[in-house]
């Protein structure tokens, strides 16, 4: 499967902060306009606000950060409704591959822990432990409180789920981390996705035992993902490794030590698409200095056969700045 073709990563660009692009993906509108369905309008858009919030803080504190902190990069993050996926390449140590997938859910955790207190405090605040039932279903006149309940709810269901033994969440990556350099990395990976399967699975029949449509959704999507990734493995074409997280292939060749891999590397989607970006940008470049040559030769020419005066104000203007320029560059 081509991520680059894959619906999964429709996104549109929303700026950049610490050094990092942020796209926000397609499916997030779509989302919303699902919760203002099922839920009052105004619960609907503090909880799509939150959620935004807690996935941005989430992917460039908790994975980007942390993956340059500890010798890795990380350039780009795209939010998704049920998490996010940020384009990072961990250093080649342990602790590195580890903490970028650990340091997700820990962003969440250190949030709900700052919220613990006014959790406790206010009355049925302990609610939003109970990750199956929205602890609010509109706001009442102490609406602040109601919020800062749907705050400590939405990150503590991120570190529910991120922690997750299931690829590709933090969980199966962090599981992932753990047993490198034991085996070869095709059967570390069958069997992170065997445990993944039989996760996604355990979830959904608790999705079912509670009546819970968004605990099915979420289990039914791993389990699609982990059955894709699982036939590709076998096939010996698996997704590339930043598909719905990180790039942890550089990590994997230079840990491995039992044993070798066949074949070359495939480079990730996010690596794909700024090659692209570069070379479309080199080659507009390369475009508009040619179409400048051949401007200038024009105008010398026509310099040539009638003097300097038969030039307009903008070719003169040109010509000037075209002159200054390559008078700069033999300097």
């Amino acid at each position: 499967m081509q991520s680059s073709q894959s619906p999964m990563f429709w996104s549109f660009p929303a700026g950049s902060l610490l050094a990092t692009r942020i796209r926000i993906s397609v499916f997030f509108p779509l989302l919303f306009l699902v919760l203002l369905f099922r839920l009052d309008a105004q619960v609907a858009l503090a909880v799509a606000g939150i959620l935004l919030v807690s996935t941005l803080l989430h992917e460039l504190l908790g994975h980007v950060l942390i993956a340059r902190y500890t010798g890795g990069s990380g350039n780009e993050v795209l939010l998704w409704p049920v998490g996010g996926l940020a384009y990072v390449q961990p250093a080649n140590t342990f602790t590195s591959q580890f903490f970028t997938a650990a340091g997700g859910p820990l962003v969440n955790l250190i949030i709900c822990i700052a919220f613990l207190p006014t959790i406790l405090w206010v009355d049925g605040g302990t609610r939003a432990f109970n990750p199956f039932v929205l602890p609010i279903a509109e706001f009442s006149a102490a609406w602040f409180e109601e919020f800062l309940i749907l705050v400590f709810f939405i990150n503590w269901l991120s570190v529910l789920v991120n922690l997750l033994p299931i690829y590709p969440l933090d969980g199966g990556r962090m599981l992932e981390a753990c047993l490198i350099g034991h085996g070869a990395v095709l059967e570390r990976k069958r069997l992170c996705l065997n445990i993944g399967t039989i996760a996604a699975i355990i979830l959904s029949a608790i999705g079912l035992m509670f009546d819970n449509v968004w605990a099915v959704f979420l289990a039914s999507l791993l389990l699609v993902l982990n059955v894709l990734e699982t036939v590709n493995v076998q096939f010996g074409e698996s997704f590339d490794d930043s598909f719905m997280g990180y790039d942890f292939s550089q990590g994997y060749t230079s840990l491995e030590r039992s044993s070798s891999q066949t074949g070359v590397a495939r480079k990730s989607f996010w690596a794909r698409r700024r090659e692209a970006r570069e070379a479309k940008k080199a080659q507009h470049l390369a475009e508009q200095r040619q179409r400048e040559a051949e401007q200038l030769d024009a105008l010398l020419d026509k310099v040539h056969h009638h003097g300097i005066a038969a030039l307009t104000p903008h070719e003169r203007k040109f010509l000037d700045r075209t002159s200054k320029n390559l008078r700069t560059k033999d300097s």
